[in-house]
């Protein structure tokens, strides 16, 4: 038992040191970012793709802030989902007070069998304007843009090996349940191995428009499920690049129930499953960072019930070591992230004691919700997508079962994720 205890020991060592190793790495990305604008006469000509189905809490910021971007030569794309979705109605009024005549809204045309209702918006915008613009833009419902995140977002693509840009997304939640620190928690290895296995995210991306020609990018959009997570194979096939810019990481002050963060953690695991070439090292990290932790358990209780004071100590060692350096690592980032937020002005201040005596047990839970979202995503091939159910025979076959107008769910919360 003893041997036993000592390995276990030391896999907790290496997951912690590879754990550092990464966050050091990347933290230095973070802590020297200095964003690359771009002088007006510079700026190439963008299309902006915004769709919506159902109306997410924070659109009465996000979408004015994207109409006031700081950038010269812009249009904005609005695919709404379905007449009747409320959402039409509330952004045309947004629209209308804003008095701007660089945006359009329709309403989707050809909801497509063999894709994603976001991938058929998207393919209606670029197919109708593949010739108008230099770079196509995507941003989420969930997204606010800060003034210069356009121009941050689109000048490294004056790089020429450059294909793609990408921010990422982060959490600020303004209630902070247990849902949202959960969220929080399990997002900030998500978004470290997103940067560090270049996996684009929807929410904040721009891809040059010769690029989705080249790499006939629509005959892929036209048969998956996202937008996002393909890219970089994708791209990698023609030697382009995907950079990810510090500066335009994305906040979203969302809260989230339980029930609602498991299907979203499901989903999240299965892009990357499907659709990225490095998609089995995510899972065996994913594996590891399960099975340590149970184990470190249940020598902790073999070694009280066993009276093996030595296994008990050394149990308890790797525990503590695990979650304190765990906890000291998500806070470098906060700091890190919290630093290039301030910078554009926007509020920080969510974390209060409250919150902070909550993240052990959320620490423990994200642990344990952890691997039955992982076994989801790799042996279910059907979901839910608000509303709407796919079937997955293969990445790149996929069928659209139901459809139907998207209905909104009460909520005592407003701020609730859709």
């Amino acid at each position: 038992m003893t041997s036993i205890a000592i390995i276990v020991f030391f896999a907790t060592c290496v997951l912690i040191l590879t754990h550092s190793i990464l966050i050091l790495n990347i933290a230095q990305t973070f802590w020297h970012w200095k964003p690359k604008t771009l002088n007006n006469n510079e700026c190439p000509k963008v299309v902006v793709c915004l769709n919506l189905r159902g109306l997410d809490p924070f659109l009465a910021t996000a979408l004015p802030a994207l109409l006031n971007q700081d950038y010269p030569n812009y249009d904005i794309i609005i695919v709404v989902d379905h007449q009747n979705d409320p959402v039409y109605a509330f952004a045309e009024d947004i629209i209308r007070s804003s008095n701007k005549n660089n945006v359009k809204i329709s309403v989707l045309l050809n909801r497509r069998k063999t894709c994603s209702l976001v991938n058929s918006a998207l393919m209606q915008t670029i197919q109708n304007n593949l010739n108008d613009y230099e770079v196509v833009a995507m941003i989420d419902a969930d997204a606010v843009p800060h003034e210069t995140w356009l121009r941050e977002l689109v000048a490294p693509l004056e790089n020429e090996k450059i294909g793609a840009v990408t921010g990422q997304r982060w959490y600020f939640p303004s209630h902070a349940n247990m849902g949202d620190l959960i969220r929080y928690i399990w997002n900030i290895p998500a978004v470290l191995q997103m940067i560090f296995f270049k996996i684009p995210w929807g929410g904040s991306l721009a891809i040059r428009m010769d690029v989705l020609r080249k790499c006939n990018v629509l005959d892929f959009y036209d048969k998956a499920l996202v937008q996002d997570v393909p890219l970089f194979d994708i791209l990698k096939k023609h030697e382009y690049s995907i950079h990810f810019a510090p500066s335009i990481i994305m906040i979203n002050r969302e809260s989230v129930t339980l029930p609602s963060l498991i299907p979203w953690i499901q989903r999240q695991l299965l892009w990357a499953i499907l659709y990225h070439s490095s998609w089995w090292k995510i899972v065996l990290h994913g594996i590891l960072v399960t099975l340590v932790p149970f184990a470190i358990l249940i020598l902790i209780a073999t070694g009280l019930v066993f009276d093996e004071p030595s296994i008990t100590l050394l149990a308890f060692i790797s525990l503590g070591s695990y979650s304190l350096i765990t906890l000291c690592q998500l806070f470098l980032l906060e700091h890190l992230v919290r630093r290039i937020v301030k910078k554009r002005n926007e509020c920080t201040g969510w974390l209060t004691p409250l919150k902070l005596a909550a993240f052990i047990p959320a620490l423990i839970l994200t642990q344990m919700i952890y691997p039955k979202a992982l076994l989801f995503a790799l042996f279910s091939r059907n979901i839910e997508w608000r509303g709407i159910h796919y079937q997955i025979d293969a990445p790149f076959k996929v069928k659209m079962l139901n459809y139907a107008p998207y209905i909104a769910k009460e909520q005592i919360n407003k701020n609730n994720s859709l």
